[in-house]
């Protein structure tokens, strides 16, 4: 019975699950906490300069993740080193055209923002900077399957920020600078982390080849271009709301997005140890077994989601009171919109996972580039008729709906064996298997 716990809690998956369930915990304590210290008007600004900064961060993380994932799982040790080394190279130049970029916007925009963003153009290269070595590490260790050692870095930069949040709460000092100061010194102080246990590979960069980091920019511009336009979704639809609206509708829009988390934890934990299991499969050719794992990972996590969905559906109300308070119970209509819509989450995310691993990223570049440009359309035309939150929810809805219709259609043009029926079937396989190596486990422990 002990060998069989070990087993499981060595298991990749349980590793990858417990880094997002650990990351989602911390980040709706660290909201809900902020949604109590900030004011309404003054929390929706420090959400859209959060989304703003995890743009930058995510155009990083597109252009390098994959790309160390796709030309380095399954290779030999001297691949794996000048692909690592190639791709340390190129996040230097980006990060440090990141602090240039932010500080030129800062000089020739100034007597466009406010005095908030002022402080806040002047920090977002900075954080770049300091979340590099620990983001590096997290994309290197998750090609080489070690999501035990990712879980301590999610635990210790979101244990962190929540440590010194608490440590403000009680010196009665929460403001936006300070709440921007504690996150940047938990960036920090994970990076130095990783860089202290040699996570980050930062030796490689002797190995690099010009080759290698020809290959890798061509390959990742295509991916940042597909995560960008997704990662503008969310961003553009808090944009149209703070100038269409105002920056208490951001406040009260954030609050569906922090219910998705509940999906995201599994989303992500799949997502992550699918990526090396599909290149692998895509660098030997093997379209067959390519074919599965996508329908096995998108049947068992659309099939896993479910009873969450019902569950949240069923405890909107009291879990937004719960997580915020009163003033935050008009998004009840809009969380219950984006319930209905997850159901979807799966194959829309293992699609473009799945195209990028087979080589194909301007396809789900595509995707995404029209999914944004119609977002941008409803998200104006529809506040501008209605006037009303919800009605960028429901234009999210349909972008998505729009997205699994495209990508469904082009991916079958590369893996004719997929189709709806194998994804039910070997999603259901997967989950019948897991259930019973939990009763299995169950009757053994007792």
């Amino acid at each position: 019975m002990a060998f069989r716990l070990l087993a499981v809690v060595r298991n990749r998956h349980f590793h990858s699950l417990l880094g997002n369930v650990i990351m989602a915990f911390f980040n709706v304590l660290s909201f809900a906490l902020l949604v109590r210290m900030l004011s309404l008007s003054a929390f929706g600004e420090w959400v859209l300069f959060l989304a703003t900064y995890n743009i930058l961060d995510q155009i990083r993380t597109a252009m390098l993740q994959s790309g160390i994932i796709k030309f380095s799982a399954g290779t030999d040790i001297a691949v794996s080193r000048q692909v690592t080394g190639a791709a340390w190279y190129i996040s230097l130049l980006l990060t440090f055209s990141f602090i240039v970029l932010s500080f030129l916007v800062y000089a020739i925009a100034y007597p466009y923002f406010s005095a908030t963003w002022h402080f806040f153009l002047g920090w977002l290269g900075v954080m770049t900077l300091f979340s590099l070595p620990f983001n590096f590490a997290t994309w290197v260790l998750q090609a080489a399957h070690r999501f035990d050692k990712i879980v301590q870095i999610r635990m210790l930069q979101n244990g962190s920020f929540m440590v010194l949040l608490g440590a403000l709460f009680l010196m009665k000092q929460v403001t936006l600078h300070n709440v921007l100061y504690t996150y940047s010194l938990s960036l920090l102080i994970t990076s130095i982390y990783c860089m202290i246990f040699r996570w980050t590979a930062l030796t490689t960069m002797a190995a690099r080849t010009k080759a290698q980091a020809i290959e890798l920019y061509h390959y990742g511009r295509l991916i940042v271009g597909s995560m960008v336009s997704s990662a503008f979704l969310n961003y553009s639809d808090n944009l149209v709301l703070r100038t269409m609206l105002n920056p208490a509708a951001v406040a009260v829009y954030s609050i569906p997005q922090k219910f998705m988390e509940v999906i995201e934890i599994i989303l992500r934990s799949f997502v992550a140890t699918s990526q090396p299991t599909i290149s692998a499969a895509a660098n030997r050719n093997d379209w067959k077994e390519v074919s599965r794992a996508f329908c096995r990972y998108t049947g068992t996590v659309t099939i896993l989601i479910l009873p969450f969905v019902i569950g949240l559906l069923l405890f909107t109300k009291p879990l937004i009171l719960l997580l915020a308070a009163k003033a935050y119970l008009p998004a009840t209509d809009i969380v219950r919109i984006f319930l209905f819509s997850a159901i979807l989450y799966p194959i829309d995310r293992f699609i473009g996972v799945t195209l990028d691993m087979i080589n194909k990223p301007l396809i789900n570049f595509y995707k995404n580039l029209i999914k944004l440009i119609l977002n941008i359309v409803l998200d104006v035309v529809l506040v501008l008729l209605f006037a009303d939150i919800r009605a960028v929810a429901i234009a999210s809805s349909l972008n998505l709906l729009f997205a699994v219709i495209f990508g469904y259609i082009f991916l079958r043009r590369y893996l004719p064996a997929v189709n709806l029926k194998s994804i039910w079937r070997y999603g259901w396989l997967e989950c019948k298997m897991l259930l019973s190596k939990i009763k299995l486990f169950r009757l053994q422990y007792k």
